[in-house]
């Protein structure tokens, strides 16, 4: 009995080490964003995010805790009415090599991410900033219609290596929804969650959505405007 006592305990041991690979974390510290070349993609449109600009570490799922479609997947949410035509990710990195993500705009489904709204693959953010630097990364999306309450976020790919990057955590901002994705058999409920299950109390997480009118152009000189440039 007491052989069996200390095989289920090694067992245990072995279980937490198994689960904890799976987690990526650049640790505790304080995050500063660094100036970029990126930009509001789709103007005129407008942000909505919940980080308060400051990092105060970084997550992100690896190994076993990257299954397709998106469990490993991060997602904020923001109330709005219109079309959401951008996704604004703000990231950090350790030295590994960088990849894709795949972006996503989901419905809500009771407080969280449900139905497929919209899916881009192969938005490259690379390079990232190296911690505790953080770097902006905007990509444009097909406009694609919210009413009300909806999810937005990423999924990148690190089955086969370390994070490539982490997504900046606010660990003291106004708050928001900051969700993963969490997959199957790595000691966590599966399914969508807070991401404070797995790394601890969080506020809010670096993912934004940038929001207009729907079918709503680019902001261009009227023609007004045009006509008096003719006689200047």
């Amino acid at each position: 009995m007491k052989k069996l006592a200390i095989l289920f305990a090694l067992l245990g041991v072995v279980g937490a080490a198994s689960a904890a690979e799976n987690i990526g974390s650049v640790g505790i510290g304080v995050g500063q964003p660094v100036l970029g070349p990126d930009a509001n993609p789709c103007p005129p449109a407008e942000l909505c995010i919940n980080y308060d600009g400051s990092a105060e570490n970084g997550y992100c799922w690896q190994y076993g805790g990257i299954v397709p479609p998106y469990y490993g997947a991060f997602a904020e949410c923001c109330e709005y009415v219109g079309c959401v035509c951008g996704i604004q990710l703000l990231l950090t990195g350790v030295g590994y090599p960088c990849g894709p993500a795949d972006l996503y705009v989901w419905a809500d489904a009771g407080g969280m991410p449900g139905d497929v709204l919209m899916m881009t693959t192969g938005n490259n953010p690379c390079p990232v900033a190296s911690w505790p630097s953080i770097s902006t990364h905007d990509f444009a999306i097909p406009q694609t219609p919210v009413n009300g309450l909806f999810w937005f976020g990423y999924w990148s790919d690190w089955s086969a290596q370390p994070c490539g990057y982490f997504v900046a955590a606010d660990l003291d901002g106004f708050g928001g929804c900051p969700f993963t994705n969490i997959a199957p058999g790595i000691g966590y409920p599966t399914g969508w969650g807070n991401v404070s299950a797995v790394w601890g109390a969080t506020q809010a997480i670096g993912i934004g959505a940038w929001v207009k009118a729907c079918g709503e152009n680019p902001v261009q000189e009227s023609t007004w405007g045009q006509i008096k440039n003719l006689y200047n």
